[in-house]
């Protein structure tokens, strides 16, 4: 169990900090795995053909890891086989690019920098443009040295020796689109395959190139998936399985929105008995330490009551606290505030349910789980189009922005808590 939080005593004033900067823009992050390019033509880049319609994309924050060298992927099986892991879950229906960088311990190896998936469902020329300009970006900004695609699509067939495949030409004129782009910033398209669901023994096939087809190995078994496992990292069944685990609970939204009006009542009530101290880092203070009360209770397995769901609700709505709340993760008590974030997330109402997301997206962020930062950011902005920190956070996860360049946040709001008093975590770097 995490050792409780307790407040230092009274302090001088640190100097002023420099002010945290805007998040950057970065993608969603997955693991750094070393990939050899094989020796298989489908590994060698093609030219491109034109560009037709084809399916827009809803995203999943690009994955990346910034791990020791890792299992090495020597073929098209391996490297499908270590989808669900890099990704965090089982994809359906999705375009996969795996963007590669230089591997400076391998000269003649590249290593997977960055994984993100892609709804297939969506369609229209200018759709297909905004995907693979999407692709691009993340590429440049990776200074990546190749990338690439695996289509799955249950409604896919193989091709035969009479019948070129149920989708062929949609997903050949996709990949062709994404060759043309990529060849304008000099990162071959180097191998595209396409599956209609990842799973041991099934078929894999490319669609350019030269033709060639293979069985999948399974993904249970994975060097990959088994690296991911002992990281403790989470393997979901699929993607709707974060969006259950943050979907609005009903009856506890209602509950705590009864309790709102009061908490907000009894919070007005607050700062006018504490006028008499005269220092505003007063309230604040007590403030924070009403909030670390109830990240204990959930650290010790306890589910708040509507009306603690709402105070802390209350409390959130101040920018300053809230901010000092980033100072939570990375560090031991980052799972007792995933925690709170989530049981916050699913029962707010929305405008309110906006903050409570975007902590947890940025826990989940800086924990390298692009996949459940998209879901709460997603969440955060649903309940507040216009919440800044969410739109930051959300920015730097669809354009690949690593999880290290948030640590400002993490840094400022241990900064800030450490001159009003309390720890809480590691010394900022």
């Amino acid at each position: 169990m995490n050792a409780p939080i307790e407040p230092m005593p009274p302090v001088e004033p640190t100097p002023p900090v420099e002010p945290t900067p805007p998040v950057e823009p970065t993608p969603p992050v997955e693991p750094t795995l070393p990939v050899e390019p094989a020796p298989l033509a489908e590994f060698t880049p093609r030219p491109a053909s034109g560009l037709s319609d084809r399916p827009d994309t809803a995203t999943d924050p690009p994955f990346e890891d910034p791990g020791e060298c890792g299992p090495r992927l020597r073929e098209p099986g391996d490297l499908i086989a270590a989808v669900p892991a890099m990704l965090g879950f089982m994809p359906a229906r999705s375009l996969v690019v795996t963007v590669l960088r230089a591997d400076p311990e391998s000269p003649e190896a590249a290593a997977v920098e960055v994984v993100t998936r892609m709804d297939l469902d969506n369609r229209g020329r200018s759709a297909t443009g905004l995907l693979v300009e999407r692709v691009a970006g993340i590429c440049v900004r990776h200074r990546a040295v190749a990338a690439l695609a695996l289509v799955i699509d249950d409604r896919a067939t193989e091709p035969t020796g009479r019948h070129a495949g149920v989708r062929a030409r949609k997903y050949g004129d996709l990949v062709a689109a994404l060759e043309h782009r990529l060849d304008a910033d000099a990162v071959p398209l180097a191998g595209a395959w396409a599956v209609q669901a990842i799973g041991p023994e099934l078929p894999w096939w490319t669609l350019s190139g030269p033709w060639s087809r293979g069985l999948q190995h399974d993904p249970a078994t994975s060097m990959v998936t088994l690296r991911h496992v002992l990281d403790g990292r989470p393997l979901r069944g699929s993607r709707r399985e974060l969006t259950d685990l943050l979907a609005i609970d009903p009856v506890a939204r209602d509950a705590t929105a009864a309790a709102l009006e009061i908490a907000a009542a009894a919070a007005a009530r607050r700062p006018a008995r504490l006028v008499q101290h005269g220092d505003p880092r007063v309230r604040l203070r007590l403030e924070l330490c009403r909030a670390l009360g109830y990240l204990e209770r959930v650290e010790a397995g306890l589910r708040l009551t509507p009306v603690e769901l709402a105070d802390l609700a209350v409390a959130l709505r101040d920018p300053a606290l809230r901010d000092i709340m980033f100072g939570l993760a990375p560090g031991p008590h980052a799972d007792g505030a995933e925690a709170l974030w989530t049981q916050l997330t699913r029962a707010l109402p929305d405008p309110d349910r906006a903050e409570a997301a975007a902590l947890l997206g940025y826990c989940a962020y800086t924990r390298g789980d692009g996949p459940l930062a998209g879901v709460a950011l997603d969440a955060a902005l649903t309940a507040d189009p216009q919440h800044r920190m969410a739109s930051l956070l959300e920015l730097g996860l669809q354009t690949g922005m690593p999880p290290e360049r948030l640590r400002r946040l993490t840094d400022s709001g241990r900064e800030t808590a450490a001159d009003l008093g309390v720890r809480l975590g590691p010394e900022p770097r």
